[in-house]
């Protein structure tokens, strides 16, 4: 086998490893999106299920108070959207680093700390909004 044809597997075989890459990628920024719908949808059955029970039971009782609710379903909106743009710019950079030549791993480890940390937060806020609105 020639020197160049040699060159020219290594380079088949290495897009098809970006190529590999690519689709994880999508898999990923699919499933973050899902997941971002699922806290978005939460913020907004909370407002509704209050507004539901506040009008079947007007006469008040362990419902907390509006404010609580619009502000708890704000906050899980919030969330599920500031994940959603996080999600966005770490796929777009793990697309970056694939699509630069050398393929050379930018970091993105903060990014995920960040995420964590949101998921957490919206994890025990829903454990508050259970306890005390609900």
């Amino acid at each position: 086998m020639s020197k160049s044809q040699s060159q020219k597997l290594f380079g088949t075989t290495n897009e098809l490893a970006k190529e590999r890459n690519r689709a994880a990628a999508e898999r990923t920024i699919n499933s973050w999106i899902g997941t971002c719908l699922s806290l978005i949808s939460i913020g907004v059955a909370i407002d509704q299920i209050y507004r539901s029970l506040s009008q079947r039971f007007p006469s008040g009782g362990p419902l907390g108070t509006e404010t609580t609710a619009r502000i708890t379903s704000m906050v899980f909106i919030g969330v599920g959207l500031a994940l959603l743009a996080i999600a966005l710019l770490q796929h777009r950079l793990s697309i970056k680093t694939i699509e630069r030549e050398d393929c050379v791993l930018l970091l993105v480890t903060d990014l995920n700390r960040l995420v964590v940390a949101g998921v957490v937060m919206t994890g025990f806020l829903g454990i508050f909004a259970i306890i005390f609105l609900l």
